[in-house]
C-alpha cells in the first residue's frame, strides 16, 4: 500500500524544498560580504563585539548539537564552515580594532562625529543638502530594491550566521513525508536551544551600538538582506512541509522544532529594525561618509 498523501500530490512539497534551498544558499554566502566590507573599511568601529561573540557562541553550540544528535556528515562540515567564517571575522576584529585600534581606517570610516564630517565635506566645496534631498526621495525605493534584488547602495554589502542545523533540517523535513525519528539527546537539545537564543539575541547589542553611534557604517547591508531572506524562507519551508501539513499533532511538531523556529523567525524583526536604521534614521550619515570618501579618492590616486 502506498503511503502517498494528499500533500505529496500538491504543490506544497515543491514550495518547501525551494524555500529550504534558498535559505541554505543565502545562509552559505551571507558572511562573505561582511568579510569584504571590513577588509575595505580597515576598521571595526561599527561592529559590536557582543554581536560577533553571540554568533560565535551560537555556531559553536550548533556544532556540538549537530554532533550529539548525530546529524549527517555534510551537516557537520557546514557547521565547521560557519564556525570558520566566525573565526575569520573575529580575527579581523582583533587585527583592525584591538591591535591597530581602528587607526588603519580608510577615508569615510574614521572615528569622527557627523558635525566634523560635515565641516570637512563643506570645506572641500561639496553641498551635502543636495545629496540629502536626493537620498530622501530615493530612500524607500532603494530600500525595496535592496530587499528584492539583494543589492545595496554601497559597493559591497551576514549567513549570517544562519545555523547549519536550521537549513539542513529544513531541507530534510521538506523532502520526507514520514521522516526518521531523530536521535534523542538531552545535551544536544540543550545546545540547540542555547544556540537559538544566541542567534536571537545577537542583533540586540549591534542595534544598540548603531543607535549610540547614530550610524550603521561598517555593517554590510547585504549581510542583513541574506539573513532576512534565509530566515523567512527557512520558516516557510517548515510550515509548508508535508511533515507539518499532514501531522496529526501540529502542536507537538512545532514544539519539537521550536528552537530552530525561534532562532530564525524570531530574528526577522531585528533585521527589519536594522534596515530602518540604515535607510531612514541614519541615511544622512551614510551620505556624508560616502562624500568624504569620494573627496579623498583624487588625493589617494
Amino acid at each position: 500500500m502506498s503511503n502517498e498523501t494528499w500533500c505529496d500530490r500538491s504543490v506544497w512539497p515543491d514550495v518547501s524544498v525551494a524555500s529550504g534551498g534558498v535559505s541554505f544558499l543565502t545562509s552559505f554566502v551571507a558572511q562573505i560580504p561582511q568579510l569584504i566590507e571590513t577588509y575595505r573599511d580597515k576598521s571595526v568601529e561599527g561592529l559590536s563585539a557582543g554581536f560577533l561573540l553571540c554568533w560565535l557562541f551560537g555556531d559553536i553550540t550548533s556544532l556540538f548539537g549537530a554532533v550529539m544528535t548525530r546529524q549527517l556528515p555534510f551537516q557537520i562540515l557546514l557547521a565547521v564552515y560557519y564556525l570558520t567564517n566566525d573565526v575569520v571575522i573575529c580575527g579581523q576584529y582583533y587585527y583592525y580594532g584591538i591591535l591597530h585600534k581602528n587607526q588603519l581606517a580608510t577615508p569615510g570610516h574614521e572615528s569622527a562625529t557627523m558635525e566634523e564630517r560635515l565641516l570637512l565635506v563643506r570645506s572641500r566645496g561639496s553641498n551635502p543638502s543636495v545629496h540629502f534631498n536626493m537620498k530622501r526621495r530615493q530612500g524607500w525605493w532603494r530600500w525595496l530594491a535592496t530587499l528584492v534584488v539583494g543589492q545595496s547602495g554601497a559597493a559591497t554589502a551576514m549567513p549570517l550566521a544562519m545555523p547549519m542545523a536550521l537549513v539542513s533540517r529544513a531541507i530534510s523535513v521538506s523532502n520526507t513525508t514520514t521522516p526518521e525519528e531523530p536521535h534523542t539527546s538531552i545535551p544536544g537539545q540543550v545546545f540547540s536551544w542555547v544556540g537559538a537564543m544566541a542567534y536571537f539575541y545577537a542583533r540586540i547589542p549591534q542595534l544598540i551600538k548603531n543607535y549610540r553611534r547614530k550610524s550603521t557604517d561598517g555593517l554590510s547591508p547585504l549581510l542583513f538582506v541574506c539573513t532576512l531572506l534565509a530566515n523567512v524562507t527557512y520558516t516557510l519551508s517548515i510550515f509548508t512541509s508535508c511533515s507539518f501539513l499532514t501531522s496529526d499533532d501540529k502542536h507537538e511538531f512545532v514544539m519539537n522544532a521550536l528552537p530552530f523556529i525561534v532562532g530564525s523567525a524570531g530574528t526577522i524583526v531585528f533585521d527589519l529594525t536594522y534596515f530602518y536604521q540604515h535607510y531612514v534614521l541614519y541615511a544622512d550619515d551614510n551620505i556624508i561618509r560616502r562624500l568624504e570618501s569620494d573627496e579623498y579618492m583624487p588625493l589617494i590616486s
